[in-house]
């Protein structure tokens, strides 16, 4: 009965760090209740980077209730200082006589730290309960803090025959209206958003969040392009309110164009190599906090990244449509497999349908 009691607390707090998807990043999503006699007395989650930690906002709900109280936490507390002070001191300081963490925090700095804190002041204190829903949850912050690069979703709309376009690259559209509401609203939970300057060129995209749910949420837009051929005419430039956008291209491109972008408030980075390494992309936004990346494309760019094992995630709407052509982009081109034995295999496939579209989300 008592492990009945503790899940649903745990349950609780999850449900308050799920609030700070899309806000939190580059921190963990994190959610803390406070129960004392079966009654909670304080609760909180974290919910932007500079604001006050979870725990510390549940104890400061609850006040001197906390004392011989319970605590329910999603993850483990922190030990040191940030922008915000240490979780364990205060957890510490309420006196409380049980504290229960879902999952350790990956993060070096803390890792097992908090927890030995928290035993060696005497507190019961346990770790492992619901730690797959953690796992779930902060998938994004655990691989960004244990690799300092940004998790990464590969996005596409493909027809049953796996085209995410026409022979004349016409894409519009191949998934339903609601179907691209939902990755309106999925594409506010991440940090930034990646296309090729082919795509930019070719659709003139806006690359922006614009959910009802996100009113407000900044997202970066970033551009692969070697050349410097981003159109000083595109629509997204006068979206930089939006978000910031940035462009990374190599040494031999134009400086006077690299020079007209800035000037409209474009970032550009240039990498010193022969081709666009998207590693060295990758790893230029993971030290610039920027924790997530959605890969919409095109399809030369999502081979590549597919190809190079740089996919953590991929989501895509199946429409029932053939488009058919050989000519036709396809969602995975390049040389292709030999044998289905080397073929990319996802793995934890979640389905679902949206209208007539089937939405597939797997993991390299």
């Amino acid at each position: 009965m008592k492990n009945l009691k503790d899940i649903f607390y745990l349950q609780m707090a999850y449900a308050l760090a799920e609030k700070a998807k899309g806000w939190a990043s580059p921190n963990p999503y994190v959610g803390a209740v406070i129960v004392r006699k079966d009654v909670i007395v304080g609760h909180g989650y974290h919910v932007k980077p500079g604001q006050p930690h979870a725990e510390a906002l549940a104890l400061q709900r609850a006040g001197p209730l906390s004392r011989n109280s319970t605590a329910y936490i999603t993850l483990e507390p922190c030990v040191h200082w940030g922008k915000t002070p240490p979780c364990a001191e205060a957890i510490l300081q309420a006196r409380l006589k049980r504290v229960f963490i879902s999952a350790l925090d990956p993060n070096p700095l803390v890792f097992k730290k908090g927890f030995k804190k928290i035993k060696q002041a005497g507190i019961e204190v346990s770790v492992g309960l619901l730690e797959e829903k953690n796992r779930q949850l902060n998938e994004v912050y655990i691989k960004y803090i244990t690799k300092k690069t940004p998790f990464v979703i590969a996005k596409a709309a493909i027809s049953v025959d796996g085209k995410i376009a026409t022979r004349r690259f016409s894409s519009r559209w191949i998934s339903s209206p609601q179907t691209r509401k939902y990755f309106h609203l999925l594409r506010g939970e991440y940090d930034a958003h990646l296309v090729g300057i082919n795509t930019l060129i070719k659709d003139d995209p806006l690359l922006t969040v614009r959910h009802p749910n996100w009113r407000g949420k900044q997202i970066a837009r970033v551009i692969l392009d070697s050349n410097l051929r981003f159109p000083l005419t595109a629509k997204i430039l006068s979206t930089l309110s939006k978000g910031r956008i940035l462009v990374f291209s190599l040494n031999k491109a134009s400086p006077r164009k690299a020079e007209a972008l800035r000037k409209k408030g474009v970032e550009v980075i240039f990498l010193s190599s022969t081709t666009l390494d998207i590693k060295k992309v990758l790893s230029w936004l993971g030290k610039n906090e920027i924790s997530s990346v959605l890969v919409e494309g095109g399809s030369r760019v999502l081979t590549s990244m597919l190809e190079g094992g740089l996919v953590d995630k991929i989501i895509v709407s199946i429409s029932p449509k053939l488009i058919g052509g050989k000519h036709a982009p396809s969602l995975l081109q390049g040389e292709g497999a030999d044998f289905i034995k080397n073929a990319i295999h996802l793995k934890r496939i979640n389905s679902f349908q949206i209208d007539e579209d089937i939405i597939m989300e797997g993991y390299l």
